[in-house]
């Protein structure tokens, strides 16, 4: 490759120190200011609607859950092109630009095919799976990017900070979405034919969504690459006469620490893939939450808690390792399947909550010059919405920890030799956990399809509480793996469990016993 024509930025660098350092690092986090909102864009109750409109059945949520999971296979090729150049930079680029354009592409399908239709939803999935594909390039060198330039004493903070710094965006973005889709939905089925423009607000939503993502890509064109202090990975002649797919993905598996973790990732993957957008049809379709509500409790109320809970998992991880941290944010994970399993439309609540609620949304309205805002009418699921809010409050939290405690296992992988084929082979097997996840939710929710009119027990259970079911059956099974992993240099899980026992002890007896510091302790004779 001819450096002749490269600016500055683009030339790789053998570190980054000081000032750069610290340019660099800022980048990394404004970069992602722009993901967030593409993240929010592409996620959300819109993506429900847009793929009911197209024509998606259980099976195919089901296969729509497994497509980024069938596409880190991708990784695999990742590697390789790591492993032949050892440059990072212009794949991230290239690929991940790919990646995020390609949503504008998935707007324009109701505009340019028949909705709903078996065309419209294969040319999606397929646009999809091609779009993942790409990320599943450029993310392996990115996470090597990231673990030659980020130094191993601030890995934590700076992925706590960056989570921090960007999380305001992804709220708002989500708020944003659910108050204009309430307002440009019409009474009636979400169909194509029965809300013509709220299809075309989701087409402008998906194609703003690349536009972003692109952005959050290209400012990365700005940062040095940093070229790798370790030993160099094996030549690749012979991956090619060892077997490619071997050297990728079973020689890391002979590492023991790798096998548990890996083991880990699979089944917290395929947990969590079981259920996957059936948590959002029970929201809308069964509790009846509005759009507004449901981008609440899945974009705000999680990444919000996420937000309060991430320096606190970044000093955790600091102090305590990986496998501790991934223990307790697993066990967090169980609690917040809980509430989906009783939560119902007639779930009862106290009515000074709607009350307030609607006094505070009337003042606001009052600001504006308009009188007659309410928050929630009598027949709102009030009730169903905060019990919901448990569910997503101790997710928020909890998978905030999980994907710290990954991201930093990752990192750790990629100090080494072989590196990229680590985090391939990691991503690819993990993956498998995903499409399995994904496919076999699908099929459960359409076997038992039949619970939609004949509805079960107290909780009013139908198909998508089977698969809910099965994921908190999951998520527990898969703390097994992580009881003896190694984790080199990592403190005692109990020793951190008791503790955070005893901070939240003195914490909440000092909350309860604030009176008598201020007041005294005065016997009455």
């Amino acid at each position: 490759m001819s450096w002749r024509s490269k600016t500055y930025d683009e030339l790789p660098a053998l570190s980054l120190r000081g000032v750069e350092l610290r340019k660099a690092l800022r980048l990394t986090t404004i970069a992602w200011m722009y993901g967030v909102v593409w993240q929010s864009f592409t996620t959300g109750s819109h993506v429900k609607i847009f793929a009911q409109m197209l024509g998606f059945t259980d099976r195919a949520f089901g296969v729509l859950t497994a497509v980024p999971f069938i596409a880190t296979f991708g990784q695999l090729l990742a590697a390789l092109m790591i492993e032949r150049s050892g440059l990072k930079k212009f794949q991230f680029l290239y690929c991940g630009t790919i990646h995020r354009m390609l949503w504008i592409v998935v707007g324009l399908i109701p505009l340019i095919m028949p909705v709903p239709s078996r065309l419209a939803v294969a040319s999606t999935l397929v646009l999809l799976l091609a779009s993942w594909f790409m990320n599943s390039i450029s993310t392996p060198a990115w996470y090597v990017w990231m673990s030659d330039m980020i130094p191993k004493r601030i890995r934590g903070r700076y992925f706590a900070n960056r989570a921090l710094y960007s999380r305001p965006f992804a709220i708002t973005s989500a708020i944003l979405l659910g108050v204009v889709l309430d307002v440009v939905s019409v009474d009636g089925a979400e169909t194509a034919l029965n809300q013509p423009l709220l299809l075309k607000v989701i087409s402008v939503i998906f194609i703003l969504a690349g536009l972003f993502g692109m952005m959050d890509v290209l400012l990365f064109h700005r940062v040095r690459e940093v070229m790798p202090s370790g030993p160099a990975s094996a030549p690749v002649a012979a991956k090619r006469r060892r077997g490619f797919f071997y050297e990728m993905l079973i020689e890391p598996l002979k590492d023991r620490v790798f096998r548990n973790y890996v083991g880990f990732g699979m089944t917290i993957t395929f947990a969590m893939a079981v259920p996957g957008w059936f948590f959002w049809h029970n929201a809308m379709d069964n509790i009846g939450l509005s759009k507004l509500a449901v981008n609440t409790l899945f974009l705000v109320i999680s990444p919000v808690l996420g937000l309060m809970g991430a320096k606190s998992w970044g000093r955790l991880i600091d102090r305590w390792g990986r496998r501790p941290v991934l223990i307790l944010a697993t066990l967090l994970t169980m609690l917040s399947v809980m509430p989906w399993l009783v939560v119902t439309r007639y779930t009862p609540a106290p009515q000074f909550i709607s009350d307030w609620a609607n006094w505070l949304v009337y003042h606001v309205g009052l600001l504006f010059g308009q009188t007659g805002w309410i928050a929630w009418g009598p027949d709102a699921p009030v009730g169903g919405f905060l019990v919901a809010s448990i569910g997503a409050l101790f997710g928020g939290i909890a998978w905030t920890g999980v994907a710290f405690a990954q991201t930093n296992v990752m990192l750790a992988f990629s100090d080494g030799p072989g590196r990229s084929k680590y985090l391939a082979a990691s991503g690819v097997l993990i993956s498998l956990g995903g499409i399995f996840g994904g496919l076999v939710g699908g099929e459960v929710a359409a076997f038992f399809s039949w619970m939609q009119t004949h509805r079960f027990g107290p909780f009013l259970w139908t198909n998508w509480h089977i698969t809910f079911l099965l994921s908190f059956i999951l998520r527990g099974l898969s703390i097994l793996w992580l009881i003896k992993m190694p984790d080199p240099g990592a403190g005692q899980v109990r020793h951190m469990f008791r503790t955070i026992g005893e901070g939240m002890s003195s914490y909440v007896s000092g909350w309860l016993f604030w009176p008598l510091r201020i007041f005294g302790w005065r016997r009455e004779h």
